[in-house]
């Protein structure tokens, strides 16, 4: 491939290597797929992966790479390229054997870190373990990298939610993330839990809490490298690449809209007419690639953050995210389809009481109700096990589904405005761009496809599916 003088960001990339931990995730997928099919002059790219179930890293790398995501990828390029380097993220050197330590200090120029543990109810010992422990970690190995250009670390735009405005900057807290990774080694979780959530200061859990953290270690013991944090918000299926709608993750807006559109979800206590910021997942893997370039060219030596954010510039309302929902859902519904998608909040709040009524009447009793008929005919029951799980993440999103926040995002349109025009092209990452409702439509045919597996042919089934029987199941 000729050399493109047009794109900074192709050329920034050409001849260098990156090495990523967190890969298999959502975004890691999307940021590895996007590096091998657009910056097709990159050298390796290395991802961080464990053997574990006694499958080993080979065989973990031949079923990441298998991944419909790579679908558009040369499958030679990517086979050739993306190398997996033996670790984990929470041992001393990564787990990293010395041999593959000394290729990534001599070889790698980009680091990205995207290793996380997403759970909103994890123990704060493992949260600290896995968020703040595995940030120190990769930073001490960007420190004996010797040609590093740039350590871009992915962080949330929820870190500090217990504030109603998060601007491109950190901001002080009451907890040290080095006292506390020696306190997590010495006392027991309970006692740790405790001491930990006296510490939150408003923060609902230790995920939101221990990403903070992490971007004060990083800020605290950086030192000269040249490091940039990307803070995304909600992160949902992609807008445009590698497809319109691929997802793979049910985390967050995506399993809501999956089992709302099969009509196992019928309420939730939310606030209709508060923001939710979601952003699509290629928009924070072309910010990513972009900051990391921005970092090294422009010789950073202050941390520079970037929120990647939709709110301040392109609000959209989770009723109006709901509405879009279940007229998709209504208009290609899922063969699966059990019940019709309830109806949209139309009032400015929930009633508490019919809310409950209709989380232990429609959800409860009925997942009882569906489970006694799969014994009776001889299948395995599921649905009391679905809605408890359901109602538990849902409880879990209460916190950001009944406020909302301000993420100022102007170190991203900055920066994207910056870019000439064929990287504007070719890394789109300005979310003013994004048409909700055309994109609702391929949020959720992503759903139907990749996470319900089924496929467009049969729409019209399902159609005559929901016509003749789910319409008259209306509790």
């Amino acid at each position: 491939m000729e050399r493109n003088e047009s794109s900074l960001l192709v050329n920034f990339y050409r001849g260098k290597s990156v090495f990523i931990t967190g890969a298999t995730g959502f975004l890691g997928k999307v940021l590895v797929e996007k590096l091998i099919r657009t910056c097709t002059g990159i050298n390796k790219v290395y991802i961080l992966l464990r053997s574990k179930n006694g499958i080993s890293t080979q065989q973990r790398l031949d079923e990441f790479l298998s991944s419909k995501c790579f679908d558009y990828c040369n499958k030679a390029t990517l086979t050739s390229k993306v190398i997996a380097i033996d670790g984990d993220v929470t041992l001393p050197l990564l787990g990293i054997s010395d041999k593959d330590i000394n290729t990534l200090k001599n070889d790698v120029s980009v680091v990205f870190h995207s290793a996380a543990s997403v759970r909103f109810d994890e123990p704060l010992k493992d949260c600290l373990k896995y968020n703040v422990l595995a940030t120190k970690l990769v930073l001490e190995l960007c420190h004996e990298i010797k040609n590093l250009k740039a350590f871009i670390h992915v962080s949330t735009a929820y870190a500090y939610c217990n504030l109603p405005e998060t601007d491109e900057v950190l901001y002080p807290m009451k907890a040290s993330a080095n006292r506390l990774l020696e306190a997590a080694k010495w006392m027991d979780e309970d006692t740790l839990q405790v001491v930990g959530e006296r510490l939150f200061e408003g923060r609902p859990n230790t995920y939101t809490f221990t990403k903070a953290l992490a971007e004060h270690y990083i800020n605290e013991n950086k030192g000269q490298l040249p490091v940039a944090i990307v803070r995304p918000s909600i992160i949902t299926a992609t807008s445009k690449e590698p497809i319109p709608g691929w997802i793979d993750s049910i985390n967050g807006p995506a399993g809501a809209c999956l089992l709302g559109a099969l009509g196992i979800a019928r309420t939730m206590n939310f606030h209709p007419y508060k923001i939710g910021d979601f952003i699509p997942v290629d928009i924070v893997s072309n910010a990513a690639i972009a900051a990391a370039w921005q970092t090294a060219t422009k010789n950073e030596t202050e941390l520079k953050v970037y929120n990647v954010t939709s709110g301040n510039v392109n609000p959209l309302t989770w009723k109006q995210f709901l509405e879009y929902g279940r007229e998709m859902a209504v208009k290609y519904p899922s063969y699966k389809t059990i019940r019709p998608p309830a109806h949209v909040l139309q009032k400015k709040k929930v009633n508490l009481l019919s809310h409950y009524a209709t989380k232990y009447f429609s959800e409860i009793f009925f997942a009882y109700f569906l489970d006694m008929f799969l014994i009776l005919i001889g299948q395995k029951p599921i649905m009391v096990k679905v809605v408890n799980k359901m109602h538990n993440a849902f409880n879990l999103l209460e916190f950001f589904a009944q406020r909302q926040w301000s993420f100022p995002c102007n170190n991203l349109l900055a920066m994207y405005n910056s870019l000439p025009p064929k990287d504007r092209e070719l890394f789109p990452m300005n979310v003013r761009e994004v048409n909700w409702h055309a994109y609702s439509h391929d949020f959720y045919m992503g759903i139907r496809r990749h996470l319900l597996k089924e496929d467009d042919s049969n729409i019209e089934k399902a159609r005559r599916w929901v016509k003749k029987f789910v319409r008259l199941i209306l509790i």
